[in-house]
């Protein structure tokens, strides 16, 4: 029996981690909007090293978690997680000059991310970011050969569909005020999209055989992405660049970034609630990924989406703030990528067709039964064999929001509860590493 805690607490958790995300995507689309001495705050760089300066903090949050395992265990090496994580051939400790191959990629998607906030509504960047799914599910079976059945396709056409309307809502409506320039926006929209897919893809490789708390991961990333930018952002000032995604005629003009924060007490706020949040995202992500489904966590994705949507529809009514327009193609876009999603994730299964006989759930009954039958891999069809001794190492995993670290504590949580006879997995496994 894997650890459970009370559907209040679960709910709490996941209406923290929504509020948070909302929070976070609306603050990035209106800091960009805020205006010091005529000028825009536009500094995509520097904005990412702020969120890789929360993503650092997150190491804090492991250093307690570890203090915590010594003092009830001695060293983290005695911990039943460790143990057990050692048994089962797991790698435990790891150099963290590894994370910055993943950071790289961070660091790339996340400032072209922030470039699309500055030239597209908040809401179609939200939307877009089902895309991912896709991105992922092509890479997968490329790299990782993971296999993809008939609702994992149908699930991505649709999400492609409903991808092409959102984008579409962008280039069509061009006089909306939250919309500068359509086209820049969604091209860096897609490619970090396509980044961040292949760090999904690079951290899956690298991480896959780990036993690592998710908060190092986290941490070191945010750490190796802060020394980053420290040093980038110092060099981009001097370079200069008359396109479009530049600032103030270089390339990333930090002076004038930190010039405008010392003059607007808003942006101030702004930079302390990107630190925090996007600290308190990784941390409350961690647990409802631990407690919850992936119906909850796919619900939480795109409540957030109608959350900023709505946000920005809503708020010109009450302020003078830059708001977006409501459009139709952008609502049935949303909804088809939606059932896009939700089919991908088997969160519904299509009964006909043969749509559901090749879910996950099918698959492992086949093979719990090849199993009883003893079947004869020698004997039977290739193909029937492959469909009746299938399991998650070569299944297409749900559609990713984030890297989920947790995999590999839930498989040693499930064992090491199931050894402790059912009882409560707080008493018996720790999420700890070195």
């Amino acid at each position: 029996m894997a650890e459970t805690i009370s559907p209040y607490k679960l709910w709490t958790l996941i209406g923290l981690l929504l509020l948070s995300s909302s929070l976070l995507g609306i603050m990035l689309k209106m800091m960009d909007m805020v205006e010091v001495d005529g000028k825009e705050f536009e500094h995509p760089f520097f904005q990412s090293l702020i969120m890789f300066v929360g993503e650092s903090l997150c190491i804090l949050v492991y250093l307690f978690q570890k203090y915590r395992t010594v003092k009830e265990y001695g060293s983290v090496q005695a911990s039943p997680g460790m143990r057990q994580a050692v048994q089962e051939g797991m790698k435990t400790d790891i150099n963290p000059l590894m994370f910055a191959i993943p950071m790289l990629c961070d660091a790339a998607a996340s400032t072209l991310l922030l470039i699309g906030y500055i030239n597209i509504p908040a809401s179609i960047v939200q939307m877009m970011g089902g895309f991912i799914v896709l991105v992922v599910a092509v890479m997968s079976i490329i790299f990782l050969k993971k296999k993809q059945y008939r609702h994992h396709w149908l699930g991505i056409a649709l999400i492609f569909v409903g991808i092409g309307m959102v984008a579409a809502t962008a280039l069509l409506n061009k006089d909306d005020s939250s919309s500068k320039n359509p086209i820049l926006g969604i091209s860096m929209l897609i490619g970090s999209i396509l980044i961040q897919g292949c760090q999904y893809i690079v951290e899956e490789k690298l991480l896959g055989s780990y036993y690592l708390n998710p908060m190092k991961v986290v941490g070191w990333e945010g750490i190796t992405g802060t020394i980053l930018f420290a040093i980038l952002l110092p060099i981009l000032q001097f370079i200069p660049c008359d396109a479009a995604i530049c600032s103030n005629g270089v390339v990333e003009d930090t002076r004038l970034a930190f010039s405008q924060i010392g003059k607007s007490t808003l942006l101030v706020l702004f930079v302390i609630g990107n630190i925090v949040f996007v600290a308190g995202m990784n941390g409350l992500g961690m647990a409802v990924t631990k407690y919850a489904s992936s119906t909850s966590r796919v619900t939480l994705s795109q409540a957030k989406t109608i959350l900023v949507w709505l946000f920005f529809l809503i708020i010109p009514t009450f302020t003078n703030i830059k708001g977006e327009t409501f459009s139709f193609l952008q609502l049935g876009g949303f909804v088809v990528m939606l059932i896009g999603i939700v089919i991908y994730n088997e969160i519904v299964s299509i009964p006909f067709l043969g749509f559901s006989d090749s879910t996950k759930a099918n698959l492992e009954k086949r093979k719990l039964r090849a199993k009883s039958l003893n079947y004869n891999e020698d004997t039977i069809d290739e193909a029937e064999a492959d469909l009746m001794t299938n399991d998650a190492s070569d299944y297409a995993a749900s559609s990713p929001k984030a890297y989920d670290y947790q995999r590999n504590y839930k498989r040693l949580q499930n064992q090491m509860s199931e050894k402790a006879g059912g009882s409560s997995a707080d008493s018996y496994f720790k999420i700890e590493d070195e």
